[in-house]
């Protein structure tokens, strides 16, 4: 019997709430954007202590699944409820099978990663982009793992950015009858566009903003704002906002499914198409400054692999399914 298999077979009843929460945590650190070397060693050691620990983290792949496949709307409206929940509620939930996958896990991700991308008005998964538009005629372009929620009420327009990136492009909002002001909300602080079109990256706790047209102001949420044109970008955090720089037009490449890479470090190339890649992808430090270059489409990040494989030194490594490795030949 293989492993997949034997993982399959196992009583999931068995599983000690202490495994399952540790299971979870593993699993947000790993969402988190912010992996270490050390934490993916760290994580592989645990994983294969045992087949207890390989169980808990295929149940917590199980659940993370089921919630991906919830509607968006339904989503929202069940997931995005506290930790206490009431008896119609638990009821839709079961309904939809996710109480019974969560079991010991119960409620108490509720302000985790995960649970922002799954209970967010709208959201994207690994490798997946989306556009929308709103009733005011702004037009979104998700990239991978993001969320954002979109709150409009009768004097403004607010767009929470939980996690990921966003391309914007603002709408005139003239069926509103009145001028509503346009705000988007990130964890650094907040974004004011004047009629443009520009892109904002969650970069863990700081926003990383570009603007193609028109302009913006970036508010962060304790230090002084600052106004960006068309063609700047900036960094900025809580605290203050970066020097201005000339915005990069291989950033935005990711709007036409692609990734493009001008005599780049692959240790950068590959940091980069790790977001849009299933599972953990890591370079060698040993193959980190070999230099890539070239046009790739996103919708294929294995193929990419293969690619680098034939026209670098390097070989791709895959263990358990989900953890990649590029090191040299």
């Amino acid at each position: 019997m293989s492993a997949p298999d034997m993982i399959e077979s196992a009583n999931t009843a068995d599983l000690s709430q202490d495994i399952l929460h540790r299971a979870m945590e593993w699993q947000v650190t790993l969402w988190s954007g912010e992996v270490s070397p050390q934490d993916m060693r760290a994580f592989e050691c645990w994983l294969q202590v045992s087949q207890q620990h390989q169980l808990a983290w295929h149940k917590v792949q199980q659940v993370n699944q089921q919630l991906g496949q919830v509607p968006d709307q339904l989503a929202s409206r069940v997931l995005r409820q506290t930790a206490v929940v009431d008896h119609r509620r638990r009821q839709l939930l079961v309904g939809l099978g996710i109480i019974g996958s969560l079991g010991a896990l119960g409620f108490g991700v509720s302000q985790s990663p995960q649970w922002q991308m799954a209970s967010a008005d709208y959201r994207t998964g690994r490798g997946q982009r989306r556009e929308l538009i709103l009733p005011d005629g702004t037009q979104l372009m998700l990239n991978t793992a993001s969320a954002m929620d979109v709150v409009f009420s009768a004097d403004s327009r607010r767009l929470i950015l939980y996690r990921g990136e966003v391309q914007i492009v603002t709408g005139a909002d003239t069926g509103a009858g009145i001028a509503r002001p346009l705000w988007v909300e990130t964890a650094a602080g907040v974004v004011r566009p004047i009629g443009t079109q520009f892109t904002l990256r969650q970069c863990g706790k700081d926003v990383k903003v570009d603007v193609a047209e028109g302009a913006v102001e970036l508010l962060p949420k304790q230090g002084q704002g600052i106004r960006l044109e068309a063609g700047q970008a900036a960094q900025f955090s809580r605290q203050q906002v970066s020097s201005i720089q000339t915005a990069v037009a291989t950033d935005s490449a990711w709007t036409r499914g692609l990734l493009i890479a001008e005599q780049q470090r692959l240790g950068d190339f590959i940091a980069n198409l790790s977001r849009y890649h299933t599972g953990i992808l890591r370079c060698d430090p040993a193959a980190a400054d070999l230099i890539v270059s070239g046009v790739y489409l996103l919708k294929d990040t294995h193929s990419i692999l293969r690619t680098l494989e034939q026209v670098l030194p390097v070989r791709v490594d895959t263990r358990l399914g989900y953890w990649t490795t590029l090191s040299l030949r």
